[in-house]
């Protein structure tokens, strides 16, 4: 590919287009190796490859040895992504529309240089395979699969607020219990008890708010029983309704409805998913979503707490605030590329808050302590 001289792309664009074709290639590559259909598998190896061939282009118009642009592995940005992907169990849902939205901002970066109208060609032929590949299922996006499984378990939800929680309220217990005193293993001590206090008292939270909204589903589908097996016209009527409500004219609507009031378990789904928004088969485990509220409370809890368990003093305070400012940040990451947000962005969010909280707890920790001794 030679570029016009004309209307040449600036250096910084071409490095950004050797990256993101880069990108792209590695993502590919990620895809094909999780795919289990063969067909599936061949086509992303293809893609990864045609890829890496524009990324070599890239590189020859940079004065860069095109021979020495091989397969790379994600970049960091992009693991945070994949691994985040892996906590929700769904590569390809997760994966899949960041490629599609790759070779979309590759379509419209190219088409701003005329001299790039092949590559342009190229990436909308690309996005097009893609779809095609992916299938429909692809589209449902990030927001989609963690909204599902959130709904289904509500463990994920748990697991969120524990990892958060934990991390933010003990490391503002330490900081604070550090800036009162210097005895390291008074701090040690209070780090451990927040986080086995905080933790069970999340997981009782979390299993009481979880079994209290299974029974009260419950109840309402119990309900919908009793409806159907004491009026079953008013059920018929109600069913009726629903799909007058989505646009059905009220006669088709009507022998729609008497066709499902035949089948005692189709009615009794329809009316639990339609008119009260429930799943029957997925009211959520409260004892799935206590463990995962204690199991993320503690794994947060336990960065500020490990410096004091091998050092002491300011050199243990420093290194707590330092492992914890790490984890702020990842978390704060890997939750802003859960919905789509900006890692960076969502990264800085996280650290800026539990920075504020740390620093609140120390400073009246401290002036607790000087009033105490």
């Amino acid at each position: 590919m030679k570029l016009n001289p004309e209307t040449p792309p600036e250096s910084a664009d071409l490095r950004a287009y050797l990256r993101h074709e880069m990108d792209l290639a590695a993502l590919y590559r990620r895809i094909g190796d999780a795919e289990s259909d063969p067909k599936k598998a061949s086509g992303y190896a293809r893609l990864a490859a045609e890829e890496l061939e524009h990324a070599r282009e890239w590189a020859e118009n940079l004065g860069i040895d095109p021979d020495s642009i091989r397969q790379s592995n994600l970049s960091f940005r992009l693991k945070l992504v994949w691994w985040a992907s892996k906590l929700i169990g769904s590569e390809r849902a997760v994966l899949l529309p960041l490629l599609i939205r790759g070779e979309e901002r590759a379509v419209a970066s190219y088409a701003a240089h005329p001299s790039l109208r092949e590559l342009e060609n190229d990436a909308r032929a690309h996005a097009t395979e893609l779809a095609e590949l992916a299938g429909p299922d692809a589209f449902d996006g990030i927001r989609t699969v963690i909204s599902r499984r959130a709904s289904s378990s509500g463990s994920l939800r748990a697991a969120v607020l524990g990892i958060n929680d934990g991390l933010v309220s003990n490391f503002s217990l330490v900081m604070g219990v550090a800036g009162g005193t210097n005895d390291s293993n008074i701090v040690l001590l209070a780090g451990i008890a927040g986080l086995f206090a905080g933790a069970f008292s999340m997981g009782a939270g979390e299993w009481v708010s979880m079994r209290s909204q299974r029974d009260m589903y419950k109840h309402l589908i119990r309900f919908e029983e009793s409806l159907f097996d004491r009026h079953p016209a008013l059920a018929s009527e109600q069913i009726a309704e629903i799909y007058v409500g989505k646009g059905i004219a009220k006669d088709q609507a009507a022998n729609i409805a008497s066709q499902l009031m035949s089948n005692r378990t189709t009615a009794l789904d329809t009316l639990s998913r339609e008119k009260l928004g429930v799943d029957p088969d997925e009211l959520g485990s409260p004892w799935a979503a206590a463990w995962s509220s204690i199991l993320a409370f503690s794994v947060g809890a336990i960065f500020p707490v490990l410096p004091f368990m091998f050092t002491s003093g300011n050199k243990a305070s420093i290194a707590a605030a330092t492992a914890s400012t790490i984890a702020l940040l990842i978390v704060g990451g890997v939750m802003a590329a859960f919905t789509g947000n900006s890692i960076l962005r969502g990264g800085f969010r996280m650290f800026v808050i539990g920075a504020i909280a740390a620093a609140v707890t120390f400073g009246i920790g401290s002036a607790v302590g000087v009033t105490l001794d």
